[in-house]
């Protein structure tokens, strides 16, 4: 008993932390996505500089501030003549609105999927079930990276 427990623990742990990594990679790439749309949508508007409540999916729900760069900075009413991510509240704001819904959810504690920092223009969302696996986003170049060291 005790050598297939030696053996089928390690095995079960690799499986964990490769779900994990799933969970975070289709998140990230999820988000990546929604970053890069709304950035095209800037473009196709013909926009040169900071948009207030862009209608990122047409339905009015979610809408998007774009920062002078052109890419979503937070999603917040009243006008803002110059949008800026600077702020958790602005990361988790994004998340939302980019992503459409509430599922993974993101917090700046740990009692939700994912847990957001705020740094310099740069969001971390870090998976709470696994602190060693983050998606980075930077508001003024839209990088998007997703770090779960197994990829």
């Amino acid at each position: 008993m005790g050598i297939l427990s030696a053996t089928a623990l390690p095995k079960f742990i690799n499986l964990q932390s490769d779900a994990n990594a799933g969970v975070v990679s289709g998140t990230g790439g999820a988000f990546k996505t929604g970053i890069s749309f709304a950035h095209a949508k800037w473009l196709a508007g013909g926009h040169q500089g900071p948009v207030d409540n862009l209608d990122l999916y047409g339905s009015g729900d979610d809408l998007m501030d774009i920062n002078s760069f052109g890419w979503p900075a937070q999603s917040w009413f009243p006008f803002e003549s110059d949008p800026k991510l600077n702020n958790t509240a602005d990361c988790i704001s994004v998340w939302q609105a980019i992503l459409d819904t509430n599922s993974p959810t993101v917090a700046t504690n740990t009692t939700e999927d994912f847990q957001v920092t705020y740094s310099a223009n740069t969001c971390t969302y870090t998976f709470v079930a696994q602190a060693d696996f983050s998606i980075f986003y930077d508001s003024t170049t839209g990088e998007v990276l997703i770090d779960t060291r197994l990829l």
